[in-house]
C-alpha cells in the first residue's frame, strides 16, 4: 500500500500510543483473505466491522465515511491522499483496548473496491508492535501473543527464521533475486507483490519470466498499465523462495528507506509465518495438515 504520507504524519503520533493486551495472553483471531487483503473484525467508537490488517501501515487508519464520533482537527482540506490526524474515542480488537487513540482519517475507497466490503479502517504497526503475530492463511487464523512466549515454537519448531529491520515502521528483509541484493518490505495490506521498475534492467534475465502489461487502478482509481512477470531466483538467508508474480512500478516514495520491493499476501500466504516485532525476526512453518493450536 502507498502509505507515504502516513509514514510522515505518524512519526509525530505513534510513540504516544499506550500498551495493549494483558501479559501472557494468547488471542486466536479468525480472518478472511479477500483478494490478498487480511480482513478482521474490530470495534471502533461502538461500531463493529471489517478492518484490514496491514504491516505496511505505521498506525491505525480510519475511514471517516464509515466511522462516527471522530474528533477531527481544524484543517478541513482534502485528506484523500495525505490523511488527517484524528482521535478515536474507543478501539477494541483481539483483547486490545485503546481509549483516546491517535489515528489517521483517510479515504480508503480503493480498499473497499478491492475487498467488495464496507471497511472501517486499517490496523497497523502501532497496534502490533508489542507482539508476535502468526498468519495461518490456509486456516485463516491469526495468533497474537507476547513476543517472549515460546510455547508455540516449542510445540512446533519453525522450519527457518530470518531477521528484519524496521524502516519507517515497515518490516524490511534482505534478499537476493538472481544474486542481486535487494531490500523487501513485508506488507500484509498489499494486494500485489511489487518491485521497483528500475529493477527491470538490473535483474538477470534468467530471473524474469515473460513480461506482460497489466491494468491496475492507480491514484484516485485511475487505470494505469504496468509491467508484470513471474520472478524466480528469490533467496532469503540462502533459502530459496517460490516463484512469484510481481508488478513493476514506481517505488520512489520508498527511496529514502532504501526499499526496492514489497512482499504482499500473494507471496506471504504461501507460508504459515509469524512476525516478532520485539526480536525483529520472521518465523516460517509449513502449512501442515493439522494445526496444533486448533483446540485453543
Amino acid at each position: 500500500m502507498k502509505w507515504t504520507a502516513v509514514l510522515l504524519i505518524s512519526s509525530m503520533l505513534v510513540n504516544a500510543v499506550p500498551a495493549g493486551t494483558q501479559s501472557g495472553t494468547l488471542e486466536k483471531i479468525p480472518f478472511e483473505l479477500v483478494n490478498g487483503l487480511v480482513l478482521v473484525n474490530a470495534t471502533i467508537n461502538g461500531d463493529t466491522g471489517s478492518f484490514i490488517l496491514d504491516t505496511g501501515s505505521p498506525m491505525v487508519v480510519v475511514n471517516p465515511k464509515n466511522v462516527e464520533g471522530l474528533q477531527l482537527g481544524n484543517t478541513q482540506h482534502s485528506y484523500a491522499y495525505k490523511g488527517q490526524p484524528v482521535k478515536v474515542n474507543h478501539f477494541s480488537w483481539a483483547g486490545i483496548e485503546r481509549e483516546g487513540m491517535d489515528a489517521l482519517a483517510m479515504d480508503i475507497s480503493h480498499l473497499e473496491n478491492a475487498s467488495h466490503r464496507k471497511i472501517l479502517g486499517v490496523i497497523g504497526y502501532d497496534v502490533l508492535n508489542k507482539y508476535e503475530v502468526m498468519f495461518d492463511c490456509r486456516n485463516q487464523v491469526l495468533l497474537l501473543y507476547e513476543p517472549s512466549n515460546s510455547w508455540i515454537h516449542q510445540r512446533e519448531a519453525p522450519l527457518f527464521s530470518f531477521r528484519f529491520q524496521m524502516r519507517g515502521q515497515l518490516p524490511v528483509i534482505k534478499a537476493r533475486i538472481g544474486g542481486k541484493k535487494v531490500h523487501l518490505g513485508l506488507d500484509t495490506g498489499g494486494t500485489t507483490n511489487l518491485l521497483s521498475e528500475k529493477l527491470m534492467e538490473q535483474l538477470p534475465s534468467s530471473s524474469i519470466g515473460k513480461v506482460k502489461q497489466e491494468k491496475i487502478l492507480g491514484v484516485a482509481n485511475i487505470p494505469e498499465y504496468k509491467k508484470s512477470a513471474l520472478i524466480d531466483g528469490i533467496e532469503v538467508d540462502g533459502k530459496a523462495m517460490p516463484v512469484s508474480h510481481f508488478l513493476f512500478t514506481d517505488l520512489s516514495h520508498l527511496k529514502s528507506l532504501h526499499i526496492e520491493g514489497l512482499l504482499a499476501m500473494p507471496f506471504l500466504s504461501k507460508f504459515r509465518f509469524a512476525i516478532n516485532y520485539k526480536k525483529k525476526r520472521v518465523y516460517v512453518w509449513s502449512h501442515g495438515e493439522e494445526i496444533i493450536y486448533r483446540a485453543i
